[in-house]
């Protein structure tokens, strides 16, 4: 059996490690990542849930001693001026657990050397011509909408800067609100090639001007603007195709990146395509539904943020508070965060945990829900 995944990006590289692995001892399978070296890896401040950084570990050995990657800690999320009764809220990860904040060029280059797969320099432009079994595409944002569906988020644009200031010595992200929006700050290495994009101040392009963006970027952070990116929040309507083509990174989905769940969704993805391709665990229609389920929970997630506000009374902010969904799963989460104190809320593997919601919002367990209510005022700790 052979599989190939198309593009060299943080998803094709974590999906061709992901199956490179895992099939490792298994002679019959073939693992191949194809991609094109005149397309890069976009040199962002990157930030990731706890699932990454144990898959390094697991895969290739990667320790922070070493740290070959000049990746960083990430402890939690600092929101700043969101809401009305907090000026600064925390969201840690639970039992002080962490994540990282990396470059996806460095991790490109680290990932290709591991030998799990054979790496082909390729421009491809038809994936359903390859000679394949079973192909993976992942080679990023599509130009035609068509064949997807619109997710719902306030944000359209972000200005990218590199900061004038040492961003490394915090070992959390910054997401601090502003007038348009908010910005990002990933504490990278000052050596990384993503220091000149680890800032990003996110708006709306129907709310703000670009220009207007820029000027009060540069009012509210001491940065040099990089780039100016434009997105579409979007999901495929057909996650997989001709039970043959499986569409996985920002070929898959794309939403703003507040919570940064995109590899939490890349990994949980490749794990379904296992089951499919390999175990037989599900049907093409089952990981299709329940992927799709996912990254819709998400998107109310990160609604919802929205909903209290921030120190600034602003279009966007009105413009932001006007999503609403309707979700009874979310509702039976939210309810139970406000029930409950704080310790019966935090995660079953701390110890002593009593929590009877079972499962998980996508990649939120009950902790997360009562962390925000927390930090936005709604209810003591």
């Amino acid at each position: 059996m052979k599989v190939v995944i198309v593009g060299g990006g943080n998803a094709g590289c974590m999906t061709a490690l992901h199956i490179g692995w895992y099939t490792r001892a298994n002679k019959d399978v073939e693992v191949e990542l194809i991609y094109d070296p005149k397309i890069p890896p976009e040199p962002v401040g990157s930030a990731t849930l706890l699932e990454f950084p144990q898959l390094l570990w697991g895969s290739l050995g990667f320790s922070w001693y070493d740290n070959p990657i000049h990746a960083t800690l990430k402890t939690g999320i600092l929101y700043e001026g969101w809401g009305k009764h907090k000026d600064k809220h925390f969201h840690e990860f639970p039992a002080n657990n962490t994540a990282m904040h990396f470059c996806p060029v460095e991790l490109h280059d680290y990932i290709l050397k591991s030998g799990y797969f054979k790496v082909t320099e390729s421009n491809v432009l038809d994936v359903d011509s390859i000679d394949s079994d079973y192909i993976i595409d992942c080679r990023g944002t599509p130009k035609d909408f068509s064949n997807y569906e619109k997710l719902h988020n306030p944000l359209s644009a972000c200005i990218l800067g590199k900061p004038n200031w040492d961003v490394s010595k915090n070992s959390w992200s910054r997401h601090v609100a502003t007038p348009d929006g908010w910005t990002f700050v990933i504490p990278t290495d000052v050596c990384s090639p993503s220091h000149k994009g680890c800032i990003g101040y996110c708006y709306n392009e129907d709310i703000t001007s670009k220009e207007n963006a820029e000027k009060n970027m540069l009012e509210m952070f001491d940065v040099e603007i990089t780039k100016h990116i434009k997105f579409n929040n979007y999901i495929a309507k057909q996650p997989i195709i001709d039970d043959r083509i499986f569409l996985n990174g920002n070929r898959l989905f794309f939403i703003e990146p507040m919570e940064a769940n995109t590899s939490w969704v890349h990994k949980k993805w490749v794990r379904h395509c296992m089951d499919v391709i390999f175990y037989d665990q599900m049907t093409v229609k089952e990981a299709c539904e329940s992927i799709k389920l996912q990254i819709n929970q998400i998107q109310n997630f990160l609604i919802w943020h929205y909903q209290y506000g921030s120190k600034y009374d602003t279009p966007f902010w009105d413009y932001a508070k006007t999503f609403t969904f309707e979700d009874k799963v979310f509702n039976d989460f939210y309810e139970h965060a406000l029930k409950h104190d704080a310790p019966y809320c935090r995660p079953t593997f701390v110890g002593g945990m009593t929590d009877d919601l079972i499962g998980g919002y996508s990649c939120w367990e009950t902790y997360s829900f009562r962390n925000w209510v927390e930090g936005m005022g709604l209810i003591n700790n």
